[in-house]
């Protein structure tokens, strides 16, 4: 830990609301042009303590895909060119603003990728200068937040990871090592969770482990094993 920035402090942004460790404060998901604007508007008013920053970006401001496994990449540059290539497909030229990023996987299995307005990470820096009494150490998606903090009780079979949002719901798929499906969209998060156990194509078995953050599971489900995803 760092004697010039001894604490720890997590920052969560969403449209509607910023939390600063334990504090909430609301915003206006209406304000600017983008989504995040009232976000990084109700930044600019936090009075930092000297702390070591991460901040976890809500899954409206992040897209996801699940991108091939290539073994033709040799270069940081190529994985970019590769990544961008990819989500071009999916989203068109409006992925050349983003900036991209990729997980690990074992060999020949799909990696997750995520997609994140380079704007909003530009802004995000900008609220941290280098003399300042915070210092940035870390800008993550929240399901790659969520699952890096998951990972150790995922068992090898697998697990879905749930974040249920106001009106965004991610569900993911990790067994075997790897991610298997991702999707990232409006809706009640229980109906698309449903909706990905029909849709994802995979052999064997599919799990019924269900690490589920942002909301509150039902006491008893016939089809699902549901415990609490380690968000903190």
């Amino acid at each position: 830990m760092s004697r010039l920035f001894p604490e720890r402090l997590l920052v969560r942004l969403s449209p509607a609301e910023v939390q600063v460790g334990a504090a909430r404060e609301a915003c206006d998901p209406a304000f600017g042009a983008e989504p995040w604007h009232g976000a990084l508007e109700a930044l600019k008013g936090v009075a930092w303590p000297r702390s070591r920053v991460t901040v976890v970006l809500s899954n409206h401001f992040v897209r996801y895909a699940l991108v091939p496994w290539s073994d033709a990449i040799a270069s940081a540059a190529e994985e970019q060119a590769y990544l961008r290539h990819h989500f071009a497909k999916i989203h068109g030229e409006r992925a050349k603003g983003w900036q991209l990023r990729a997980g690990e996987a074992p060999k020949g299995a799909p990696r997750l990728a995520s997609a994140v307005d380079s704007a909003l990470v530009d802004a995000i820096r900008t609220a941290f200068p280098k003399r300042g009494t915070a210092k940035l150490v870390s800008v993550q998606p929240a399901l790659m937040y969520i699952f890096n903090r998951s990972r150790p009780v995922i068992p090898k079979p697998g697990a879905w990871l749930v974040v249920a949002e106001p009106e965004r719901t991610c569900v993911a798929l990790h067994a075997q090592g790897a991610f298997r499906a991702v999707q990232n969209a409006k809706g009640d998060w229980r109906t698309l969770l449903d909706r990905e156990r029909f849709r994802v194509p995979m052999e064997g078995a599919l799990p019924d482990l269900v690490l589920l953050a942002g909301a509150e599971p039902p006491p008893i489900d016939p089809h699902w094993n549901f415990k609490p995803c380690i968000a903190a």
